[in-house]
């Protein structure tokens, strides 16, 4: 739901807050299923996969991700995302 509502810019800021602050999004997949995401950073190619409340990531994802993910979701979005996650949906 909320995922799907990201623009470019948005993935961007919350690839350099995940990944660093250098990295280069090189590709956003936006298919049936929620964004996926490549980034280059420090020479190498990391994969991502943005979902409401969570990010997945296949090659490195900092412990504290989802804080942050979620952090910057909530600066997008406001407070009804933090409701909708705290009361189920």
């Amino acid at each position: 739901m909320y995922v799907k509502k990201l623009k470019d810019h948005e993935i961007e800021e919350i690839m350099h807050a995940i990944s660093d602050v250098d990295a280069v999004v090189t590709d956003i997949r936006r298919a049936a299923t929620d964004p996926e995401i490549t980034v280059l950073s420090q020479d190498m190619e990391e994969h991502y996969v943005l979902h409401d409340y969570d990010i997945e990531g296949f090659d490195f994802l900092p412990d504290n991700a989802t804080y942050i993910y979620r952090e910057k979701m909530l600066k997008f979005f406001g407070v009804e995302y933090a409701a909708r996650y705290l009361l189920g949906k």
